[in-house]
C-alpha cells in the first residue's frame, strides 16, 4: 500500500543524515539531526515496516554532541567483533599469526 521510504526520504531528506538498511527489508535504522530542548542532537531511529501502515518508529535514541565519540568507539568495537565472528576460522588463525601444525623440531 505504501512505498518503503521513510518520511524524511520522501520530503527530500532535509534532516536525515543517512538510512542504513538492514539485511531484512522490514527494519532499518535512520540517523538524523533534530532540535531537542534547544540543542541540535543526533537521533537514531529504529524503524520497522508494517503492511498497511508503512514505516513505524519503534524507538528513538537521542545522542548529544559530547556522547558522539563514545558512540563511535562502541560502534567500531561492535563492527570489528561482528567481522571477526563472520570470518572463516582459517583466516582468523592466519591473522593472529598462528603456525600450522608441523612436527616439533627436536634435539637429537
Amino acid at each position: 500500500m505504501f512505498p518503503k521510504q521513510s518520511f524524511s526520504e520522501v520530503n527530500g531528506g532535509a534532516s536525515a543524515a543517512r538510512t542504513f538498511d538492514d539485511a531484512r527489508d522490514d527494519r532499518k535504522v535512520e540517523v538524523s539531526y533534530e532540535q531537542h530542548e534547544g540543542a541540535e542532537v543526533l537521533a537514531l531511529r529504529y524503524m520497522t515496516w508494517t503492511d498497511g501502515l508503512g514505516w513505524c518508529c519503534q524507538k528513538t535514541i537521542r545522542v548529544e554532541e559530547d556522547q558522539l565519540d563514545e558512540l563511535h568507539r562502541a560502534l567500531t568495537v561492535a563492527r570489528h567483533r561482528a567481522r571477526r565472528r563472520a570470518a572463516p576460522s582459517s583466516s582468523r588463525r592466519a591473522r593472529r599469526g598462528a603456525v600450522a601444525n608441523s612436527p616439533p623440531v627436536g634435539l637429537n
